[in-house]
């Protein structure tokens, strides 16, 4: 997706309902200077619970964001982010996920922020133009 690679996210591995996303700290994604910001460690979860859903879908099926929370757990100060995504509900018309978003600036992940995100279910040939 042109977002994606906008903010040079990365998807690291992907399995039925889960996904992981990493993304290094860029200009687009840092405040303050030298630190990830909040709403950058949101979009990052946000895109990892929604491309955990369409893992989940069938092929002609995707979901779009209706909404997000994103929940600071400690400052995101370092050069990268990883965001493990999964499903919690596979609805008809609404679907739920969520994501841990970690900073990786040591040897251990440390968890930064958790992200519950709720996605409308699309039906990719429907919305294709006429």
């Amino acid at each position: 997706m042109p977002f994606f690679t906008a903010l040079q996210v990365e998807i690291t591995a992907v399995e039925n309902g889960t996904v992981t996303l990493e993304a290094p700290l860029t200009p687009a994604f840092e405040a303050p200077p030298g630190a990830f910001a909040a709403s950058s460690v949101g979009a990052l979860g946000d895109m990892a619970a929604m491309t955990s859903i369409t893992s989940a879908l069938p092929a002609d099926q995707t979901v779009s964001t209706l909404d997000f929370t994103v929940k600071m757990l400690g400052l995101s100060r370092g050069n990268r982010l990883r965001a493990v995504g999964r499903v919690l509900q596979l609805g008809r018309t609404t679907c739920v996920g969520a994501a841990d978003v970690y900073l990786l600036s040591g040897a251990d992940p440390v968890l930064c922020g958790t992200v519950l995100a709720t996605g409308r279910r699309l039906d990719l040939a429907a919305m294709k133009p006429a």
